[in-house]
């Protein structure tokens, strides 16, 4: 894995037939596999050169997101945090001339298939956890005009090669067949092309994979080496785990008493070992006694003074379990409030998240450009269209819902950006404004509710129970003062 590759570009024919069922795992071959462990003196060897030690990092990332609740739920909560809500965009339009709408139409609406057959909330939403679990995620895509599925490929065999058009392109190490022969017959017919060739030696093991196929995202794009990005943090997992083992053993010692039995000796005696009680004796009530204790208590017999033996610790001493799990989200960037809710205001952890969402939408943009070269790929004409994916999370969609509503009635151009942002997908916007409109006419049916928005205002004079006043803030708008003020009620006895 150490060498330096040989690169070769090739264009493959891209054949669709028969790929709309992709065997995952032969279930009826006997595949033994090992799972590598891997312990703390790892950790300062790999971080010492992440360059060299890069795939052994991204081992080391699998292994903990299996075995770590804590690096589980911090990498779910960035890659889970995106909606991944969606619109297709036309830009580039020239209004000056004229515009051949029934072409346009026709366009946007293979466009709006395309995309939809990308299936992309739950494609790139498990290609992401991948990405924020091992640094970088390398896929291969599979689909048929009804069909679309990502396969992902080893991360160990793979490595960045390249960019085109703004994406990340790849390279993979062939000679994984020789290594697992089974997998071979898994995998689509342009990787056996790929290893019959390194076979008859007319080209290297690592091949670059076909551009126009392969899926390729980067959480840190400041490296072209793997690194998973929360890699600093794995010493401080391993002392979680280290802590969580000490305050087992120690409320196992803490509970653990011992019954001691002093052998009475002649104290004026003159002989030495002069015992009152014989060794036969002391054995047949030692034994006795041991047999109707449990097992967490001891006992055993001594002619010796004997002092008293505490192992419970002083309870005010400082929990060491908290600290680490404490340590490790502070580490991490992240408000550890999201896991355990306690301490910080509302406000506070607002503003944290605001952070945590700037990593996470800055992974948006390459996916909006792995699915833009592939419409223009796909969609040939003068007219111009490419993905977009909102800077919705799970925090902040009711936020930008507001936004863009106030933005439509001023009349911007944002419709279908609001239901996108609402959780509808493009044809579907289509599909279920037509069959409202046209065929179940719900606007002459329906007759909205009485509401603020369909009534006027009191007027002067009226018996309105309206109170006035400012709106409420909302809580994440609020001081760590107000929300005690709120959560007090301190305004209820104001006059």
């Amino acid at each position: 894995m150490n060498e330096n590759p040989q690169f070769v570009r090739e264009s493959v024919v891209l054949d669709y037939a028969k790929l709309t069922e992709l065997v995952i795992k032969d279930l009826s071959k006997n595949n033994n596999t090992t799972t590598k462990t891997y312990t703390k003196n790892n950790v300062s060897t790999y971080l010492g050169n992440p360059k060299r030690y890069s795939k052994e990092l991204q081992g080391m990332s699998a292994y903990l997101y299996d075995v770590s609740p804590h690096y589980r739920r911090l990498i779910n909560y960035y890659a889970k945090m995106p909606t991944l809500d969606y619109y297709v965009e036309l830009y580039g339009l020239d209004t000056s001339k004229n515009v051949n709408t029934k072409t346009l139409r026709n366009n946007y609406n293979k466009a709006m298939e395309f995309v939809e057959l990308m299936n992309i909330r739950h494609e790139f939403g498990k290609a992401l956890v991948s990405a924020w679990k091992l640094g970088t995620f390398y896929g291969f895509e599979l689909y048929t005009k009804d069909s679309y599925f990502i396969k992902e490929l080893p991360f160990d065999f793979c490595q960045i090669s390249g960019i085109a058009d703004g994406v990340y392109t790849f390279s993979f190490d062939v000679s994984f067949f020789e290594r697992n022969a089974n997998e071979l017959e898994l995998y689509p017919k342009e990787f056996k092309k790929m290893f019959n060739s390194y076979k008859s030696g007319s080209k290297p093991k690592w091949q670059e994979v076909d551009p126009a196929r392969s899926i390729c995202i980067k959480v840190n794009e400041e490296t072209y080496y793997d690194i998973p990005p929360f890699a600093g943090l794995f010493g401080d997992i391993f002392d979680i785990e280290d802590y969580k083992a000490l305050r087992m053993a120690s409320a196992v010692i803490g509970n653990y008493k011992f019954i001691i039995e002093k052998i009475p000796i002649r104290e004026d005696s003159d002989k030495n070992n002069d015992f009152k009680i014989d060794l036969k004796t002391v054995s047949m009530f030692h034994n006795k006694t041991s047999s109707l204790l449990p097992d967490e208590i001891g006992i055993f017999s001594t002619p010796f003074e004997i002092d008293t033996i505490e192992f419970s610790k002083d309870k005010s001493e400082v929990d060491n379990v908290a600290n680490s799990e404490n340590a490790f989200y502070t580490a991490a960037g992240t408000a550890k409030q999201l896991f355990n809710p306690e301490g910080s205001s509302s406000s506070t952890l607002a503003k944290s998240i605001n952070v945590d969402e700037a990593e996470v939408l800055s992974v948006l943009r390459q996916l909006e450009r792995i699915g833009s070269g592939k419409l223009k790929n796909e969609i040939s004409g003068s007219f111009k269209f490419r993905l977009r994916i909102l800077n919705n999370t799970i925090f902040n969609w009711r936020e930008n819902v507001e936004t863009l509503l106030k933005n439509a009635q001023y009349g911007l151009p944002v419709k279908l950006m609001l239901c996108a942002c609402l959780g509808i997908s493009p044809s579907a916007v289509v599909s279920m404004n037509f069959l409202e409109e046209q065929v179940l006419m719900l606007s002459s049916s329906f007759v909205p509710l009485s509401s603020s928005h369909t009534q006027s205002g009191g007027v002067e004079g009226d018996n309105s129970n309206s109170q006035g006043g400012r709106p409420e803030m909302k809580d994440d708008e609020l001081s760590e003062q107000g929300e005690a003020q709120r959560e007090g009620e301190n305004n209820a006895n104001r006059e």
